[in-house]
Protein backbone atom coordinates (compact mmCIF):
# COMPACT_ATOMS: atom_id res chain seq x y z
CA UNK A 1 0.00 0.00 0.00
CA UNK A 2 2.77 2.44 0.91
CA UNK A 3 4.56 1.72 -2.37
CA UNK A 4 1.36 2.48 -4.29
CA UNK A 5 0.95 5.73 -2.32
CA UNK A 6 4.51 6.86 -3.09
CA UNK A 7 4.11 6.03 -6.76
CA UNK A 8 0.73 7.74 -6.91
CA UNK A 9 2.04 10.94 -5.36
CA UNK A 10 5.01 10.89 -7.73
CA UNK A 11 2.79 10.45 -10.78
CA UNK A 12 0.53 13.27 -9.58
CA UNK A 13 3.53 15.57 -9.22
CA UNK A 14 4.69 14.66 -12.71
CA UNK A 15 1.27 15.62 -14.07
CA UNK A 16 0.83 18.94 -12.25
CA UNK A 17 4.44 20.18 -12.02
CA UNK A 18 5.75 21.35 -15.36
CA UNK A 19 8.93 23.34 -15.75
CA UNK A 20 8.62 27.00 -16.66
CA UNK A 21 9.33 27.71 -20.28
CA UNK A 22 12.47 29.62 -21.19
CA UNK A 23 12.06 33.33 -21.90
CA UNK A 24 13.29 33.77 -25.48
CA UNK A 25 13.69 37.12 -27.24
CA UNK A 26 13.42 36.90 -31.03
CA UNK A 27 16.94 36.60 -32.42
CA UNK A 28 16.12 38.42 -35.67
CA UNK A 29 14.66 41.54 -34.07
CA UNK A 30 16.70 44.54 -35.24
CA UNK A 31 17.53 47.92 -33.75
CA UNK A 32 17.55 51.21 -35.66
CA UNK A 33 19.40 54.24 -34.29
CA UNK A 34 19.77 57.54 -36.16
CA UNK A 35 23.13 59.29 -35.90
CA UNK A 36 24.46 62.54 -37.33
CA UNK A 37 28.21 62.03 -37.49
CA UNK A 38 30.72 64.18 -39.33
CA UNK A 39 27.85 66.11 -40.92
CA UNK A 40 26.26 62.97 -42.40
CA UNK A 41 22.83 61.71 -41.41
CA UNK A 42 22.82 57.95 -40.89
CA UNK A 43 20.46 55.27 -39.74
CA UNK A 44 22.46 52.53 -38.03
CA UNK A 45 20.65 49.19 -38.33
CA UNK A 46 21.83 46.38 -36.05
CA UNK A 47 20.49 42.95 -36.84
CA UNK A 48 20.78 40.72 -33.79
CA UNK A 49 22.67 37.50 -34.18
CA UNK A 50 20.82 34.18 -33.65
CA UNK A 51 23.78 32.68 -31.78
CA UNK A 52 26.93 33.61 -29.94
CA UNK A 53 29.71 33.56 -30.84
CA UNK A 54 28.41 34.69 -34.20
CA UNK A 55 28.13 37.48 -36.77
CA UNK A 56 26.52 40.85 -36.11
CA UNK A 57 25.23 42.37 -39.33
CA UNK A 58 25.26 46.17 -39.33
CA UNK A 59 23.86 48.39 -42.09
CA UNK A 60 24.64 52.11 -42.34
CA UNK A 61 21.92 53.88 -44.33
CA UNK A 62 23.27 57.22 -45.55
CA UNK A 63 21.14 60.20 -46.56
CA UNK A 64 22.06 63.03 -48.88
CA UNK A 65 24.22 65.01 -48.90
CA UNK A 66 26.76 62.15 -48.81
CA UNK A 67 30.46 62.91 -49.09
CA UNK A 68 33.52 60.69 -49.18
CA UNK A 69 33.82 59.54 -45.60
CA UNK A 70 35.48 56.63 -43.78
CA UNK A 71 33.62 55.28 -40.76
CA UNK A 72 35.32 52.79 -38.45
CA UNK A 73 33.08 50.47 -36.44
CA UNK A 74 33.98 48.23 -33.52
CA UNK A 75 32.26 46.07 -30.94
CA UNK A 76 33.95 43.98 -28.23
CA UNK A 77 37.25 43.58 -30.09
CA UNK A 78 35.75 43.07 -33.56
CA UNK A 79 36.28 45.88 -36.05
CA UNK A 80 35.23 46.86 -39.55
CA UNK A 81 35.28 49.84 -41.89
CA UNK A 82 32.67 51.44 -44.12
CA UNK A 83 33.56 53.95 -46.82
CA UNK A 84 30.83 56.29 -47.97
CA UNK A 85 31.08 57.65 -51.49
CA UNK A 86 30.08 61.13 -52.57
CA UNK A 87 26.49 61.42 -53.82
CA UNK A 88 25.87 57.70 -53.29
CA UNK A 89 23.22 57.42 -50.58
CA UNK A 90 21.73 54.12 -49.48
CA UNK A 91 22.87 51.06 -47.57
CA UNK A 92 26.47 50.29 -46.66
CA UNK A 93 26.77 46.89 -44.92
CA UNK A 94 29.47 45.56 -42.61
CA UNK A 95 29.73 42.34 -40.60
CA UNK A 96 31.21 42.30 -37.09
CA UNK A 97 31.55 39.47 -34.59
CA UNK A 98 30.09 39.15 -31.10
CA UNK A 99 31.36 36.57 -28.64
CA UNK A 100 28.62 36.57 -26.01
CA UNK A 101 25.18 37.84 -25.19
CA UNK A 102 24.29 40.78 -23.00
CA UNK A 103 25.05 44.52 -23.13
CA UNK A 104 27.47 45.84 -25.73
CA UNK A 105 28.48 49.17 -27.27
CA UNK A 106 28.92 49.77 -30.98
CA UNK A 107 31.63 52.37 -31.57
CA UNK A 108 31.51 54.61 -34.64
CA UNK A 109 34.49 56.81 -35.48
CA UNK A 110 34.65 59.36 -38.29
CA UNK A 111 36.67 62.56 -38.76
CA UNK A 112 37.61 62.79 -35.10
CA UNK A 113 34.10 62.13 -33.80
CA UNK A 114 33.27 59.05 -31.73
CA UNK A 115 29.84 57.69 -30.81
CA UNK A 116 29.14 54.74 -28.50
CA UNK A 117 25.73 53.17 -29.13
CA UNK A 118 24.54 50.78 -26.39
CA UNK A 119 22.64 47.64 -27.40
CA UNK A 120 21.88 44.10 -26.20
CA UNK A 121 22.61 40.82 -27.91
CA UNK A 122 19.90 38.41 -26.84
CA UNK A 123 19.87 34.75 -27.78
CA UNK A 124 17.94 31.78 -26.41
CA UNK A 125 20.03 30.19 -23.66
CA UNK A 126 19.11 27.75 -20.91
CA UNK A 127 19.39 29.23 -17.43
CA UNK A 128 20.95 27.28 -14.56
CA UNK A 129 17.57 26.80 -12.90
CA UNK A 130 16.22 25.24 -16.10
CA UNK A 131 19.01 22.68 -16.10
CA UNK A 132 18.16 21.82 -12.48
CA UNK A 133 14.47 21.44 -13.34
CA UNK A 134 15.01 19.22 -16.36
CA UNK A 135 17.66 17.19 -14.53
CA UNK A 136 15.34 16.74 -11.57
CA UNK A 137 12.47 15.54 -13.69
CA UNK A 138 14.78 13.20 -15.60
CA UNK A 139 16.16 11.71 -12.38
CA UNK A 140 12.62 11.30 -11.07
CA UNK A 141 11.61 9.29 -14.11
CA UNK A 142 14.60 6.97 -13.79
CA UNK A 143 14.08 6.46 -10.05
CA UNK A 144 10.36 5.77 -10.41
CA UNK A 145 11.02 3.24 -13.16
CA UNK A 146 13.58 1.53 -10.95
CA UNK A 147 11.09 1.55 -8.03
CA UNK A 148 8.47 -0.13 -10.20
CA UNK A 149 10.94 -2.84 -11.18
CA UNK A 150 11.98 -3.37 -7.55
CA UNK A 151 8.33 -3.58 -6.48
CA UNK A 152 7.63 -6.15 -9.14
CA UNK A 153 10.53 -8.22 -7.80
CA UNK A 154 9.09 -7.98 -4.25
CA UNK A 155 12.00 -5.88 -3.03
CA UNK A 156 9.83 -3.65 -0.89
CA UNK A 157 12.44 -1.57 0.92
CA UNK A 158 14.46 -1.00 -2.24
CA UNK A 159 11.28 0.15 -4.01
CA UNK A 160 10.39 2.44 -1.08
CA UNK A 161 13.87 3.98 -1.05
CA UNK A 162 13.94 4.58 -4.80
CA UNK A 163 10.39 5.93 -4.79
CA UNK A 164 11.13 8.23 -1.84
CA UNK A 165 14.24 9.62 -3.50
CA UNK A 166 12.19 10.09 -6.68
CA UNK A 167 9.58 12.08 -4.75
CA UNK A 168 12.28 14.27 -3.23
CA UNK A 169 13.80 14.91 -6.68
CA UNK A 170 10.33 15.71 -8.01
CA UNK A 171 9.58 18.17 -5.19
CA UNK A 172 12.94 19.92 -5.64
CA UNK A 173 12.47 20.20 -9.42
CA UNK A 174 8.88 21.46 -9.06
CA UNK A 175 9.90 24.03 -6.44
CA UNK A 176 12.76 25.34 -8.55
CA UNK A 177 10.47 25.46 -11.61
CA UNK A 178 7.92 27.61 -9.78
CA UNK A 179 10.21 29.88 -7.76
CA UNK A 180 13.34 30.48 -9.85
CA UNK A 181 11.80 32.43 -12.77
CA UNK A 182 10.36 34.95 -10.31
CA UNK A 183 13.63 35.26 -8.39
CA UNK A 184 15.65 35.72 -11.54
CA UNK A 185 13.33 38.18 -13.24
CA UNK A 186 14.60 41.69 -13.78
CA UNK A 187 13.25 44.26 -11.35
CA UNK A 188 12.33 47.39 -13.26
CA UNK A 189 12.15 50.84 -11.76
CA UNK A 190 8.72 52.43 -11.77
CA UNK A 191 10.21 55.61 -13.14
CA UNK A 192 13.16 57.98 -12.89
CA UNK A 193 13.51 61.69 -12.20
CA UNK A 194 13.91 63.98 -15.15
CA UNK A 195 17.37 64.46 -16.57
CA UNK A 196 18.92 67.88 -16.13
CA UNK A 197 20.73 69.22 -19.18
CA UNK A 198 23.59 71.71 -19.42
CA UNK A 199 24.23 73.23 -22.84
CA UNK A 200 27.66 74.43 -23.92
CA UNK A 201 29.25 75.31 -27.25
CA UNK A 202 32.81 75.19 -28.60
CA UNK A 203 34.15 77.75 -29.34
CA UNK A 204 32.53 79.51 -26.41
CA UNK A 205 31.90 82.67 -28.48
CA UNK A 206 31.35 81.47 -32.05
CA UNK A 207 31.12 83.78 -35.04
CA UNK A 208 28.90 83.38 -38.09
CA UNK A 209 30.46 80.82 -40.43
CA UNK A 210 32.28 78.96 -37.65
CA UNK A 211 31.93 75.24 -37.08
CA UNK A 212 30.31 74.93 -33.67
CA UNK A 213 30.14 71.89 -31.41
CA UNK A 214 26.88 71.92 -29.48
CA UNK A 215 27.07 69.75 -26.38
CA UNK A 216 24.53 68.65 -23.79
CA UNK A 217 25.75 67.22 -20.47
CA UNK A 218 22.91 65.18 -18.92
CA UNK A 219 22.74 64.39 -15.21
CA UNK A 220 20.16 62.59 -13.10
CA UNK A 221 17.81 64.88 -11.22
CA UNK A 222 18.18 62.99 -7.94
CA UNK A 223 21.81 61.81 -7.90
CA UNK A 224 23.63 64.32 -10.08
CA UNK A 225 25.34 61.42 -11.85
CA UNK A 226 25.60 61.22 -15.67
CA UNK A 227 22.48 59.89 -17.35
CA UNK A 228 23.39 56.59 -18.94
CA UNK A 229 19.97 55.04 -19.55
CA UNK A 230 18.59 56.75 -22.63
CA UNK A 231 15.96 54.72 -24.46
CA UNK A 232 15.77 54.49 -28.23
CA UNK A 233 12.54 56.27 -29.18
CA UNK A 234 11.48 57.03 -32.72
CA UNK A 235 14.70 55.37 -33.92
CA UNK A 236 17.09 57.63 -32.02
CA UNK A 237 18.64 58.06 -28.59
CA UNK A 238 17.79 61.75 -28.84
CA UNK A 239 16.41 64.23 -31.35
CA UNK A 240 18.02 67.67 -31.43
CA UNK A 241 16.39 70.60 -33.20
CA UNK A 242 18.32 73.88 -33.45
CA UNK A 243 16.80 77.02 -34.95
CA UNK A 244 17.87 80.61 -35.13
CA UNK A 245 15.62 82.90 -33.17
CA UNK A 246 14.37 84.53 -36.37
CA UNK A 247 13.46 81.13 -37.85
CA UNK A 248 15.81 81.45 -40.83
CA UNK A 249 18.09 78.62 -39.70
CA UNK A 250 16.81 75.11 -38.93
CA UNK A 251 18.39 71.72 -38.42
CA UNK A 252 17.04 68.43 -37.04
CA UNK A 253 19.88 66.08 -36.14
CA UNK A 254 20.62 63.07 -33.94
CA UNK A 255 23.62 63.82 -31.74
CA UNK A 256 26.41 61.37 -31.19
CA UNK A 257 27.09 59.86 -27.76
CA UNK A 258 30.83 60.18 -27.04
CA UNK A 259 30.29 58.98 -23.46
CA UNK A 260 27.52 58.26 -20.99
CA UNK A 261 25.64 61.44 -20.12
CA UNK A 262 27.01 63.42 -23.08
CA UNK A 263 25.42 64.18 -26.44
CA UNK A 264 26.89 66.48 -29.06
CA UNK A 265 26.76 67.54 -32.68
CA UNK A 266 28.66 69.83 -35.03
CA UNK A 267 27.11 72.46 -37.25
CA UNK A 268 28.00 75.56 -39.22
CA UNK A 269 26.43 78.62 -37.63
CA UNK A 270 25.51 80.35 -40.86
CA UNK A 271 23.81 83.40 -39.35
CA UNK A 272 24.63 85.70 -36.44
CA UNK A 273 22.16 86.01 -33.62
CA UNK A 274 20.58 83.86 -30.97
CA UNK A 275 20.09 80.12 -31.51
CA UNK A 276 17.53 77.97 -29.69
CA UNK A 277 18.19 74.27 -29.06
CA UNK A 278 15.59 71.62 -28.14
CA UNK A 279 16.69 68.14 -27.09
CA UNK A 280 13.95 65.49 -27.13
CA UNK A 281 14.84 62.32 -25.21
CA UNK A 282 13.42 59.46 -23.18
CA UNK A 283 14.87 57.47 -20.30
CA UNK A 284 14.24 53.78 -19.68
CA UNK A 285 11.06 53.24 -17.65
CA UNK A 286 10.34 56.96 -17.69
CA UNK A 287 8.44 59.31 -19.95
CA UNK A 288 9.84 61.53 -22.65
CA UNK A 289 11.10 64.98 -21.85
CA UNK A 290 12.30 68.12 -23.58
CA UNK A 291 15.48 69.94 -22.56
CA UNK A 292 16.11 73.35 -24.08
CA UNK A 293 18.91 75.87 -24.15
CA UNK A 294 20.29 78.77 -26.17
CA UNK A 295 23.59 80.19 -27.40
CA UNK A 296 24.69 83.27 -29.30
CA UNK A 297 26.63 83.60 -32.54
CA UNK A 298 28.45 86.87 -33.25
CA UNK A 299 28.67 88.76 -36.51
CA UNK A 300 27.01 91.60 -38.43
CA UNK A 301 23.25 91.60 -37.97
CA UNK A 302 21.12 90.13 -40.77
CA UNK A 303 17.48 90.94 -41.23
CA UNK A 304 15.13 88.00 -41.66
CA UNK A 305 13.41 87.68 -45.02
CA UNK A 306 9.69 88.48 -44.77
CA UNK A 307 7.49 85.42 -45.31
CA UNK A 308 3.74 85.28 -45.73
CA UNK A 309 1.75 82.89 -43.56
CA UNK A 310 1.06 79.50 -45.15
CA UNK A 311 -1.83 78.74 -42.79
CA UNK A 312 -4.15 80.51 -40.35
CA UNK A 313 -5.57 78.51 -37.44
CA UNK A 314 -7.47 79.23 -34.23
CA UNK A 315 -5.60 78.87 -30.96
CA UNK A 316 -6.23 75.92 -28.67
CA UNK A 317 -8.07 73.74 -31.18
CA UNK A 318 -6.84 70.61 -32.97
CA UNK A 319 -6.28 71.25 -36.66
CA UNK A 320 -5.20 68.97 -39.49
CA UNK A 321 -2.73 70.11 -42.12
CA UNK A 322 -2.47 68.34 -45.47
CA UNK A 323 0.80 68.70 -47.36
CA UNK A 324 1.01 67.59 -50.98
CA UNK A 325 4.56 66.45 -51.75
CA UNK A 326 3.81 65.75 -55.40
CA UNK A 327 5.22 62.21 -55.32
CA UNK A 328 4.32 58.74 -54.10
CA UNK A 329 7.94 57.69 -53.63
CA UNK A 330 8.46 58.82 -50.04
CA UNK A 331 10.56 56.70 -47.70
CA UNK A 332 9.91 56.44 -43.97
CA UNK A 333 12.41 58.26 -41.79
CA UNK A 334 12.69 57.67 -38.05
CA UNK A 335 9.83 55.21 -38.45
CA UNK A 336 7.43 57.83 -39.85
CA UNK A 337 6.29 59.03 -43.25
CA UNK A 338 6.76 62.65 -42.26
CA UNK A 339 7.49 65.06 -39.45
CA UNK A 340 6.22 68.53 -38.61
CA UNK A 341 8.18 70.62 -36.12
CA UNK A 342 6.69 73.84 -34.80
CA UNK A 343 7.95 76.71 -32.65
CA UNK A 344 6.38 79.95 -31.55
CA UNK A 345 8.03 83.25 -32.37
CA UNK A 346 9.47 83.70 -28.87
CA UNK A 347 10.79 80.15 -28.72
CA UNK A 348 8.84 79.24 -25.56
CA UNK A 349 6.72 76.60 -27.29
CA UNK A 350 8.12 73.65 -29.23
CA UNK A 351 6.06 70.95 -30.94
CA UNK A 352 6.91 67.82 -32.92
CA UNK A 353 4.15 65.75 -34.52
CA UNK A 354 4.20 62.86 -36.98
CA UNK A 355 2.29 62.05 -40.11
CA UNK A 356 -0.92 60.15 -39.42
CA UNK A 357 0.11 56.92 -41.16
CA UNK A 358 0.94 53.98 -38.86
CA UNK A 359 4.53 53.72 -37.70
CA UNK A 360 6.66 51.95 -40.29
CA UNK A 361 8.67 48.81 -39.54
CA UNK A 362 10.83 49.38 -42.63
CA UNK A 363 14.50 50.30 -42.25
CA UNK A 364 13.79 53.35 -44.42
CA UNK A 365 14.94 51.98 -47.76
CA UNK A 366 11.46 51.21 -49.17
CA UNK A 367 9.46 54.03 -50.78
CA UNK A 368 5.89 53.48 -49.62
CA UNK A 369 4.31 56.85 -48.74
CA UNK A 370 2.90 59.96 -50.39
CA UNK A 371 1.94 62.04 -52.15
CA UNK A 372 -0.13 63.64 -49.36
CA UNK A 373 0.97 63.88 -45.75
CA UNK A 374 -1.45 64.76 -42.94
CA UNK A 375 -0.53 66.19 -39.56
CA UNK A 376 -2.79 66.99 -36.63
CA UNK A 377 -1.67 69.45 -33.95
CA UNK A 378 -2.84 72.44 -31.95
CA UNK A 379 -1.29 75.81 -31.21
CA UNK A 380 -1.71 76.93 -27.58
CA UNK A 381 -1.80 80.72 -27.95
CA UNK A 382 -2.36 83.36 -30.65
CA UNK A 383 0.68 84.69 -32.45
CA UNK A 384 3.24 83.84 -35.08
CA UNK A 385 4.63 80.32 -35.35
CA UNK A 386 7.30 78.70 -37.47
CA UNK A 387 6.73 75.22 -38.91
CA UNK A 388 9.04 72.85 -40.76
CA UNK A 389 7.71 69.82 -42.65
CA UNK A 390 10.22 67.02 -43.23
CA UNK A 391 10.09 63.86 -45.34
CA UNK A 392 12.52 61.67 -47.30
CA UNK A 393 12.61 61.18 -51.06
CA UNK A 394 15.38 59.27 -52.83
CA UNK A 395 17.41 59.18 -49.59
CA UNK A 396 17.29 62.97 -49.32
CA UNK A 397 15.75 64.67 -46.29
CA UNK A 398 13.48 67.40 -47.61
CA UNK A 399 12.68 70.31 -45.29
CA UNK A 400 9.93 72.77 -46.22
CA UNK A 401 9.59 75.87 -43.98
CA UNK A 402 6.24 77.55 -43.25
CA UNK A 403 4.87 80.41 -41.21
CA UNK A 404 1.64 79.91 -39.28
CA UNK A 405 -0.62 82.71 -38.06
CA UNK A 406 -2.66 81.69 -35.02
CA UNK A 407 -5.62 83.82 -33.95
CA UNK A 408 -7.77 83.79 -30.84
Amino acid sequence: MFIRLVLGVSVALIVVAVPASAHVVSADAGLRVAQTISGTELTVVLRRTPEVPGPLHVDLIAYQPVRDLTIDLAVAGSAGTVRLHRDRPGTYPVVLQVQNGGPHELLLKASGEVSALPFDVRVAQSATWELVVYGGFGATGVLLAAALVAGALARRWTALSLGGIGVVAMVVAATVAVVSPQLGSEVRDSGRPNAQGFLSVTPAQPRAGDEVTVRFELVDGSTGLPVNDLAVHHDALAHLVITSEDGEFFTHVHPIRPAGGRLETRLIAARPGRYLAYLDLERLDAGGQLISGAFDVGGPAHEASPRAASWRFPAGRPVTVEVDTGTTGLQPWLGMAGHMITRDHAGTFFGHVHEQSPMSTSDGTVAQHGPKLRFTMSFPKPGKYFAWVQYVQDFKIVTVPHVVEVFS
